[in-house]
């Protein structure tokens, strides 16, 4: 069943009424976050065709506008840049080529996502480029990175105080990364409750009054919104002790959707989306009339040019700047010395993640299960044709939807970018078919706080539930949104928050969504007569596979362990899709 919308009344805006304003403040802001490689743009889809060339251009555009309007703006990320794109995956290390690219963005704020600490490679290379490039504009509050010596430093700065460039506001700005357990050896990561406990902290505040600060901006790799991730409630607490005046901006990422957070009257966070898809806005008004009450405005930027043509007020002869296309052109030849656009075969229709339900012929979880995981051979002397097998994913692993068209390199990657190895462990039959329906228990994913599915879905949810808190709190309907179906529109995102239903920077038609498994998995029964079944996975759900199998067998006496995992090896998804499509749809 799909996440429905409570209907409103909708109005349509006038004919020409197609793109909603930016609003202009004292301070303003332009957020990414997530990009995970998606540098080259969304090559499949107008709404987001902008390459970060393009977006160099609309941010050096955005500067000359704030300089006229004697206004100042401020360019953050919250991290994860790895892991999605073949721009960022095709090298090895990861991220090779597709980190300077990156860095040609001129960020007054930058830090790192958990995506920058799954593998050492991953963190050596932020810590001695990225960091190295951005200098003191590169905060990470909560994170420390391990040199040669054994000494243990900040992974950046703690924090950084400035002044902006036109009227010299004073911005304390902090960043925190989530609680992130699964960081590799030359890293780790404090609790935002137990870093905001150490010495640097106090002596920071000490330091820092009221009378010192214009603005507070924190920004971090962490949702915005979520009742079952409260640290950054718990940090704005803190905060507010200690600065129960100022005006705080918070900006976060990490679960991949377009969400904006009222916290108190001065109090506000954006998120903004992932892969390239938006360029969230932010402004605050705080002088003069708006000194005791300010005014926050927000804005998701639709990544493309048209969007960003408006915006800047350019035109497209004015628009693109020496920089810009100099970017867009170094992607390109980027893509074609990585083989990018080689073509293996050609999609003949849309295979969607979660416009439609799991089960559709459409739904690409649907393909998987049915066409693409029974093709996997095991790399061991285990033939496969004399053992039952259940092949098990996590949807997490599929990271994008597949589209019409040819399927090149660069699609493999967006789709599945992960190389996980296959493990596999021996069950009863009995025991074994009742993983998946435990696995995907609503209880399970948001209890155990997994990796599973992907983090739309925890954020989808996380945003119904603060909407449906809310709405128990007050008789307000500001947080009901219409579904959008208007002549007029292209689909796109229709985003709710806690200041509406206006905050697209283009009217759109609403999406269906309809959240996906968190695991899917297909059954082959090869011999009827075992009793035994050879369940294969991911290494990187191991854990969650054997707290599972302990959780539905606590009554049988036995504790499986690592020890009982071992290896299966074959080729992984994106490697199976990619030959599927070479032998049959070429």
């Amino acid at each position: 069943m799909h996440l429905s919308w409570i209907l409103q009344p909708y109005i349509s805006p006038p004919k020409n009424s197609y793109f909603r304003e930016l609003v202009w403040g004292d301070l303003n802001f332009i957020h990414t976050t997530d990009t995970h490689g998606w540098y080259a743009g969304h090559l499949n889809q107008r709404a987001y065709s902008a390459d970060w060339g393009d977006f160099i251009s609309f941010t050096e555009n955005l500067h000359e506008l704030a300089k006229k309007r004697h206004a100042d703006i401020l360019l953050v990320d919250t991290g994860d840049k790895h892991d999605g794109n073949g721009l960022s995956d095709a090298t090895n290390p990861n991220g090779d080529l597709s980190t300077p690219i990156f860095n040609e963005q001129n960020y007054d704020l930058v830090t790192l996502g958990n995506h920058e600490l799954y593998q050492e490679d991953y963190s050596t290379q932020e810590f001695q480029i990225t960091v190295k490039n951005f200098g003191e504009k590169y905060v990470s509050s909560n994170v420390e990175y391990k040199l040669g010596n054994e000494e243990w430093v900040p992974f950046g700065n703690k924090f950084r105080y400035f002044e902006t460039t036109n009227n010299k506001y004073k911005v304390l700005a902090l960043s925190f990364l989530f609680n992130f357990p699964r960081y590799n050896s030359k890293t780790r990561v404090f609790p935002i409750k137990e870093a905001i406990q150490q010495d640097w902290f106090k002596n920071l505040t000490s330091r820092y009054s009221e009378d010192d600060i214009d603005v507070l901006v924190v920004f971090g790799h962490i949702p915005v919104t979520g009742f079952e991730e409260e640290e950054i409630i718990h940090l704005h607490v803190a905060l507010r002790r200690l600065y129960p005046n100022l005006v705080i901006q918070y900006f976060g990422g990490h679960s991949h959707i377009r969400d904006y957070a009222v916290y108190d009257h001065k109090a506000t966070g954006l998120q903004s989306g992932r892969y390239c898809e938006t360029a969230g806005w932010a402004s605050l008004n705080f002088t003069g009339e708006y000194k005791l009450k300010p005014k926050f405005s927000r804005r998701y930027i639709d990544f493309n040019r048209e969007s960003f043509i408006h915006h800047s007020n350019s035109d497209k002869d004015n628009f693109d700047t020496e920089k810009g296309l100099s970017i867009s052109k170094k992607i390109r030849k980027t893509r074609l010395d990585l083989n990018l656009t080689v073509s293996h075969g050609y999609v003949p229709r849309n295979y969607l993640m979660n416009e439609h339900p799991y089960g559709h012929p459409s739904n690409l979880y649907t393909l998987l299960n049915s066409t693409i995981l029974p093709l996997l051979e095991s790399s061991i002397d285990r033939q496969t044709e004399k053992y039952n097998r259940i092949i098990l994913i996590n949807s997490g692993s599929i990271r994008y939807d597949l589209y019409k068209g040819n399927f090149t390199t660069d699609t493999e990657f967006t789709i599945s970018p992960f190389q996980n190895d296959w493990n596999y462990i021996k069950l009863p039959k009995a025991l074994a078919l009742r993983l998946k329906h435990y696995l995907n228990q609503q209880e399970f994913f948001i209890k155990s706080g997994t990796d599973l599915a992907g983090p739309e879905k925890r954020g989808v949810l996380n945003k119904m539930a603060r909407e449906k808190q809310f709405k128990s709190l007050t008789t307000s309907d500001r947080l009901s949104c219409s579904f959008v179906k208007d002549p007029n529109f292209r689909k796109g995102q229709t985003t709710s928050d806690d200041h509406g239903c206006d905050g697209d920077d283009v009217f759109h038609n609403s999406v269906l969504y309809y959240p996906s498994p968190n695991v899917v998995q297909t059954y082959q029964e090869f011999n009827k007569e075992s009793d035994e079944v050879d369940v294969v996975f991911y290494s990187f759900i191991k854990p969650y596979i054997i707290s599972a199998i302990n959780a539905l067998n606590n009554h049988n006496g036995k504790n499986f362990t690592n020890d009982d995992v071992e290896y299966y090896g074959g080729e992984s998804t994106g490697s199976l899709l990619r030959t599927y499509i070479k032998e049959n749809w070429s």
